[in-house]
């Protein structure tokens, strides 16, 4: 429902920006008027001719078309903004004595269809970006207790794949073939890997039971999972040969050192009757040694931060559109993509490798299948 509210915010603001003192035919008018209205609404579409706002029955070509126009009206909504805010400037300056002028059309039509085309451009690059196979992203993280022997070990994290109404089994299975071409020591899903039911996404995500790697492929749930049944995705992730850590550990031996690899709850996962992130729990009876914890959101990385060396975390999609980092840091503790030092503790955000239905759409912050190495400090 909020999204819809603020949909109609940005669908009256343009029409009043473009409109409100057009010259432009009547016709001409109306006819933009009802489109813009109708890309605005993609939220209701979704739930009440697709079924569901997270993952909508309909046609992929449907629903990419839908997010390519979603994409753009949003661009268009931020230039229109830019647009109003320096015409405000410079009435404020002209008042003042001033006599620039800005460097676009005059005419509220010449910008308008300018900033139309502009939009629609980069909202076809921007739904192309949501939905390529993203490249491996190497980052090493230094750690001041890590052993030698465990000096260049290295995890793949995959995170935010959404497997569902938009991506399908033959991209998630270029995904695996990708990590796996790396030859990681561990796999870790960071949580969202799907977004349907276990009977519907079957085949669509058996790819995973395709990754490889020396020490295991380990997950933990996200908000997502929650939403279409956390219990039994958990379930059916553990036939795909991925252990699922719900508030719980495994002690990896690596040479002659150990490695301490946790996982706990999505908050999320209390609205639907499950105890929620416990990570006393998920670390009691852990040895003396490094310990990487996975949890699918990094807001609460400060609480985690005394437990453990390194917080793995998902969930903001990197912030998405790069004007848009700074709003998706403010609902996440300041975290959106990118490493953090956190107390003593290391986080390390992933900008995601898949997209959702709320949002596909992705300017200058890439899709990543995220390679970590680790490094002592």
């Amino acid at each position: 429902m909020k999204l819809t509210i603020i949909s109609l915010v940005i669908f009256f603001y343009i029409t009043a920006s473009l409109f409100l003192f057009s010259s432009c035919k009547r016709s001409v008018r109306w006819l933009s008027i009802a489109l813009l209205l109708f890309a605005s609404q993609k939220y209701l579409i979704y739930k009440y001719v697709g079924g569901a706002f997270f993952a909508p029955e309909l046609p992929s070509p449907v629903l990419l078309l839908m997010e390519l126009l979603y994409g753009a009206l949003i661009l268009l909504f931020f230039l229109l903004l830019l647009k109003d805010a320096c015409l405000l400037l410079l009435w404020l300056s002209r008042s003042f004595g001033a006599s620039w002028a800005l460097p676009i059309p005059q005419t509220r039509l010449k910008f308008g269809l300018l900033a139309l085309a502009l939009s629609l451009g980069l909202g076809v690059w921007g739904t192309w970006q949501s939905i390529r196979v993203p490249d491996i992203h190497t980052v090493e993280l230094r750690l001041a207790n890590l052993p030698p022997g465990l000096d260049g070990f290295s995890i793949v994290q995959l995170t935010d794949l959404h497997i569902g109404s938009i991506l399908n089994r033959e991209w998630l299975q270029q995904v695996v073939d990708k990590t796996n071409s790396v030859s990681p020591d561990l796999i870790v899903l960071t949580g969202d890997a799907i977004d349907g039911r276990v009977e519907d996404l079957a085949e669509e995500v058996a790819p995973f039971a395709g990754l490889r790697a020396k020490h295991g492929v380990y997950g933990v749930t996200g908000n997502h999972e929650h939403y279409w049944n956390g219990t039994e995705w958990s379930a059916f992730l553990e036939e795909l040969q991925v252990t699922m850590l719900d508030n719980t550990h495994r002690v990896l031996t690596i040479g002659e050192d150990k490695l301490v690899l946790a996982g706990i709850s999505d908050p999320v996962e209390r609205r639907f009757g499950g105890e929620g992130p416990n990570i006393v729990e998920a670390l009691a009876g852990a040895p003396d040694a490094p310990r990487i914890l996975l949890g699918h959101r990094p807001s609460d990385a400060p609480s985690h931060a005394p437990y453990v060396d390194v917080h793995l975390a998902g969930h903001t999609h990197g912030g998405m559109v790069f004007f848009l980092r700074p709003l998706i840091a403010l609902f996440n503790n300041g975290f959106v993509a990118g490493e953090y030092t956190v107390g003593s503790m290391k986080l390390y955000v992933s900008p995601g490798a898949g997209v959702w239905s709320g949002f596909s759409f992705r300017i200058g912050v890439p899709s990543a299948i995220t390679r970590l190495v680790l490094r002592a400090g």
